[in-house]
């Protein structure tokens, strides 16, 4: 191939990474909670302890929350500066744990039954030997796990999802209540004088 050749071939396969270079990264995409959302805070002065609550609102600057224990009325909620927020998380829902409460049940049912004692000569309904090793094994692993798996359901763990904090989105303007002067530059030269009235 020649060097006019390979050349051309380097700038045509070259030309879409330096297209892709020269533009601009796209902006991240602006995070906005749901309000009343279950959340968790970690300070940075406490780093080891979290703060419970309900989402009043998040941005860049402030995470206002309602603790967990606060009063239902007067001054309740916790408003902490975004500076201060070492570690920041949203409830994503709940797990139960039906199957970790089964496999214990399972493991303990098959290591009692293994060591129960067992009497071919005297078991079945009017006994409480049963009459061989596997059926002990395998009536009390059931029973247990069955046991088990229910208690399992019943607990329940909350699941969390990390928010990334840079990623909120700024406060809102602040509302202009009142009437305010302002001045602005008039076409033909000189300064006007207007008016903004807010509810």
């Amino acid at each position: 191939m020649s060097v006019r050749r390979a050349l051309v071939v380097a700038a045509i396969l070259g030309m879409p990474a330096v297209a892709a270079v020269a533009q601009p990264a796209p902006e991240p995409p602006q995070l906005t909670l749901p309000m009343g959302a279950h959340v968790r805070v970690q300070t940075t002065a406490a780093p080891g302890s979290w703060v419970k609550g309900i989402l009043v609102s998040a941005d860049s600057a402030t995470i206002a929350l309602v603790p967990q224990n606060a009063p239902p009325l007067g001054a309740n909620q916790l408003r902490l500066p975004r500076a201060s927020v070492g570690r920041f998380e949203l409830q994503t829902g709940s797990k139960r744990h039906w199957l970790v409460g089964l496999a214990v049940g399972v493991a303990l049912g098959v290591a009692w039954g293994a060591t129960t004692d067992v009497n071919p000569d005297n078991c079945g309904y009017a006994s409480d030997a049963f009459c061989s090793r596997g059926e002990a094994i395998a009536g009390l692993g059931l029973t247990l796990g069955g046991i088990g798996a229910g208690i399992g359901a019943l607990v329940k763990t909350d699941r969390w999802t990390p928010v990334a904090l840079d990623a909120l989105a700024p406060p809102p303007p602040p509302r202009v209540s009142g009437i305010v002067p302002r001045l602005r530059a008039l076409p033909g030269g000189g300064v006007g004088l207007g008016v903004a009235v807010g509810f």
